[in-house]
């Protein structure tokens, strides 16, 4: 495999490969630390979703570093076993109350898991352990970007959403070269994974999985107009030959190999229609373009995988095309398409399965 990916050399990435310092390991089993419990319960800083009819089940916060502070404290730190079964707490619990509102429960959740990468990076934790807690996050993070992509940005942020996703692709992938450069990927992992499962935290809960191969189709189809993730992977044919349709322009192919996706990939897919489309509408003013000739709206409907009729009427407007009322066609023409409009917003695909599931069945499945 060829190690031409695109990867910032972070912190994040730089503490796998560091063997012979001395790192700081965590001896808090619980998934707060008692300090923390001791303060937010004092200051009334527990959140909803750690109320309990009990009483309340906290899990730890992200804390900002600051300047003179010291956060390499076993006391404050959870080992991997712990992390694990935080993981495990929020996306296969925590994740399947109703009683709350989307954009809530994934605030609470991202908080909760960037303080976990923030335990893992302070101890060094390593990439086979890293893998294993990384994998999940990826997942929640795609279905999370998709599910709230027609949120307002008061309630979620799609940038920073992508920021957090990118940083757990890289690190995991770094993590999986890494691995493979010493011959331990296949072995390591699937020895964590079987004690991963052993534990009696998922003997009452389905199983998180861990999937390489779904990780590269992620990172191939959420950087489509960068060559780099091409060169990873052989196995991954499908995503590698919508990124090149994408290269190539061949946009109805894009649409027409993605109903092949699995739910993640396809989601990662479905946050590039309004580019595709318009690119597609714009190089189509040119092949089609006629001041008499039109093209059926519902054609343009089905190549360009619009929600409806009326979607792909008003998106062809809102770039200038003009519609023929009469014929149910779009005229195209090179000369009247707006180039310098912004891009149409995203909508939700209906028949994106995404929808249809839970986070904990798109935390389980392999491709």
């Amino acid at each position: 495999m060829s190690n031409t990916r695109d990867l910032n050399e972070t912190p994040l990435h730089k503490n796998n490969n560091i063997v012979n310092e001395i790192c700081t390991k965590g001896i808090c089993m619980e998934m707060c630390p008692s300090e923390e419990v001791i303060l937010r319960v004092k200051e009334k800083m527990v959140h909803v979703l750690e109320l309990t009819r009990s009483g309340h089940k906290l899990v730890k916060c992200y804390c900002r570093s600051a300047a003179n502070s010291n956060m390499a404290v076993p006391q404050l730190l959870r080992p991997f076993r712990v992390l694990s079964d935080t993981v495990h707490y929020l996306l296969l619990e925590i994740s399947n109350r109703s009683n709350i509102k989307m954009s809530v429960m994934y605030d609470f959740l991202d908080d909760r898991l960037r303080a976990v990468r923030q335990d893992m990076t302070i101890q060094r934790l390593p990439p086979e352990e890293c893998v294993v807690l990384l994998e999940p996050m990826i997942r929640f993070y795609i279905y999370y970007g998709y599910r709230l992509c027609d949120h307002p940005i008061s309630e979620f942020d799609p940038v920073l959403n992508k920021k957090y996703l990118l940083e757990c692709m890289k690190w995991f992938l770094n993590c999986c070269d890494v691995l493979q450069n010493t011959d331990k990927v296949e072995d390591d992992v699937d020895t964590i994974l079987t004690h991963f499962n052993s534990l009696d935290i998922s003997k009452t809960r389905p199983e998180l999985s861990c999937d390489r191969i779904l990780v590269e189709s992620l990172y191939i189809l959420c950087n489509l107009d960068s060559i780099h993730p091409l060169y990873r992977v052989s196995a991954l044919k499908l995503a590698y030959n919508i990124a090149i349709a994408n290269i190539k322009c061949n946009f109805i192919k894009i649409f027409k190999l993605s109903r092949k996706l699995c739910p993640l990939t396809f989601s990662a897919l479905c946050l590039h229609h309004p580019m595709i489309q318009r690119r597609a509408l714009q190089a189509m003013s040119f092949a089609y373009n006629s001041q008499y000739l039109t093209v059926p709206v519902e054609v343009l409907k089905q190549w360009l995988a619009f929600n409806s009729y009326e979607e792909a009427r008003s998106t062809c407007m809102h770039y200038g095309l003009k519609v023929v009322k009469e014929k149910h066609g779009v005229c195209f023409n090179k000369h009247t398409f707006k180039v310098d409009v912004e891009q149409h917003q995203l909508t939700k695909y209906y028949q994106a399965k995404v929808l249809q599931l839970k986070l904990e069945d798109v935390l389980s499945y392999t491709v």
